[in-house]
């Protein structure tokens, strides 16, 4: 096979040989490596980038478990604190700056109170709840919270009942 290879190069001029030397030393191997090494390599550099962002979303994901297993609140053996009432409610709400947002404040029977908020920033209302939450002496019965049009602004409502109702 070597010789009828060698016999069909020297029937070749010296220019078709060089050609010949020229597309199977250089672009050949050029096409090889740019049309199949290269995209392979590329692949795999965005996988291993990717796993490397998974792994430490993964990471990320584990240490916000810990910091929320720590957050968790202590269950307490006392007696719960007594309602703050309506008023003081309401007094909460204003110094929030969420009394104009209110669009309900009803008291229902055994001291349930029920919240409406038609269009409430979402945010600040998360922090009156977080800031009033454990000392209010109500605990949230009913909590409903849907979008609007607008940015950051949801429509809520809310029904406390007071802790001693347990």
């Amino acid at each position: 096979m070597s010789e009828r290879f060698i016999d069909f190069l020297l029937r070749l001029a010296p220019r078709e040989r060089g050609l010949l030397g020229l597309l199977f030393g250089v672009i050949i191997p050029a096409a090889l490596v740019l049309g199949w090494l290269w995209p392979l390599s590329e692949e795999r550099r965005a996988a291993q980038a990717n796993l490397s962002e998974a792994q430490a979303l993964d990471t990320w994901v584990m240490q916000r478990q810990g910091e929320k297993a720590g957050l968790a609140l202590p269950v307490q053996t006392g007696e719960a604190p007594p309602a703050i009432g309506v008023s003081a409610l309401e007094q909460s709400l204003i110094s929030a700056k969420l009394r104009a947002s209110l669009s309900g404040l009803e008291t229902r029977d055994d001291g349930e109170i029920a919240l409406r908020f038609d269009e409430v920033n979402f945010v600040e209302l998360m922090r009156w709840i977080d800031g009033q939450d454990p000392a209010w002496g109500y605990r949230i019965e009913a909590f409903r919270i849907e979008r609007t049009e607008r940015s950051a602004v949801v429509e809520a409502r809310l029904t406390l009942v007071p802790e001693a109702q347990n």
